[in-house]
């Protein structure tokens, strides 16, 4: 019987989504600006004769067809290579043995997430399902990048030195992302760069936003005087407060790594099957959509399509029992990656519907 191998440290680059949007604003071409400058000098010079004022004109409107022209294939080039909406999945190996057990507090963190993701295996219709759902429900209203940064242990894998702020050791992370004919058709462009803006916009928005919750603490204490009710506000904002401490910290470590530069990105064939697998999915999906609209009212067509995800969800959470057998995905990260898909799906919609009501 072999043993098990020790999960490396990785990230696994996850596509969720191409947010619609409308035209992209470009430069236009070099050319054609010095061209349309030219028209319009030639056009000026010529206002004496009526022919060449109609020879200039003509001139003018070709050029500014053919910038335009430019510029729409320009949109379309950009919107094709934009980066799509990615979660940036950390797995961390187990700390070593001669580290000793965590602190108390990550052992009662992890005790408390242990026993509510247990809560939500019970059945329909107890008392303990419907908590963990109506708590999920407001869980799920965190944007996934935070719950994505909050879950990184800070010093879990590859530490780091506190006077130079350079990872100690020559431990090195590989980000992950899809590969084989998967990365063609996704059209990704390199993802590091992507990451670091991630973790530049994220680190000061979670420490701000953590400040913000702990000087919102003290406007709780009135709730403290209903004595048969606990203090729920009081609750959430603490709770709040150390998930953006996490986030904060997550991301700061992150950085860390990315500047020392242990961190690599590679293509993954087997990353690149479950999207592949997902792209089959969809265009099988998608065929029985039609037979079945053609036969069906307009009336469920349409209430269908509102439940239906998102055209251009990359991935699904029909894809997530692969993710778990091919990256040993354990029960809290089955729920943040799930929790993602959706929160992409509901942003790809609401960005949609903003465009049609414009």
């Amino acid at each position: 019987m072999s043993l098990k191998t020790a999960r490396p440290f990785r990230i696994l680059a996850l596509p969720l989504v191409r947010l619609p949007h409308g035209a992209l604003r470009v430069s236009p071409p070099a050319g054609a600006g010095a061209a349309a400058n030219a028209a319009s000098g030639s056009s000026g010079s010529s206002s004496s004769s009526s022919a060449g004022g109609a020879t200039a004109n003509s001139s003018t409107s070709a050029t500014q067809a053919t910038a335009s022209a430019g510029s729409t294939a320009a949109d379309a080039a950009v919107a094709a290579r934009e980066t799509p909406l990615i979660l940036y999945h950390v797995q961390q190996p187990a700390p070593p043995v001669s580290d000793g057990p965590p602190p108390l507090y990550q052992r009662a963190l992890d005790r408390a997430s242990g026993e509510w993701i247990k809560l939500g295996k019970k059945e329909e219709g107890t008392w303990m399902r419907w908590f963990f759902d109506k708590g999920e429900g407001l869980m799920d209203k965190i944007e996934f990048e935070e719950w994505s940064l909050k879950a990184i242990h800070e010093g879990q894998g590859i530490k780091i030195d506190k006077a130079t702020g350079k990872p100690i050791g020559d431990a090195r992370v590989t980000l992950l992302r899809p590969g084989g004919p998967a990365a063609t058709a996704l059209g990704l462009p390199p993802l590091l760069p992507k990451l670091h803006r991630t973790l530049l916009h994220r680190i000061p928005y979670h420490k701000k936003m953590m400040r913000r919750f702990i000087f919102f603490t003290p406007l709780t204490w009135p709730f403290a005087i209903i004595p048969i009710l606990p203090n729920f506000p009081l609750f959430y904002v603490l709770w709040r407060a150390w998930s953006h401490y996490k986030a904060w910290r997550g991301a700061t470590y992150i950085e860390a790594l990315l500047k020392g530069g242990v961190i690599t990105e590679e293509d993954s064939e087997v990353l690149g099957k479950v999207y592949a697998a997902a792209h089959e999915a969809k265009g099988k999906a998608e065929a029985e959509k039609v037979d079945k609209a053609a036969a069906a009212k307009a009336e469920e067509v349409a209430a269908a399509a509102t439940d239906s995800p998102y055209p251009g969800l990359m991935i699904t959470k029909a894809q997530l029992p692969a993710l778990v057998a091919e990256f040993e995905l354990s029960d809290g990260e089955v729920v943040d990656v799930g929790r993602a898909i959706e929160q992409a799906d509901h942003r790809a919609k609401d960005a949609e519907k903003k465009l049609e009501a414009k």
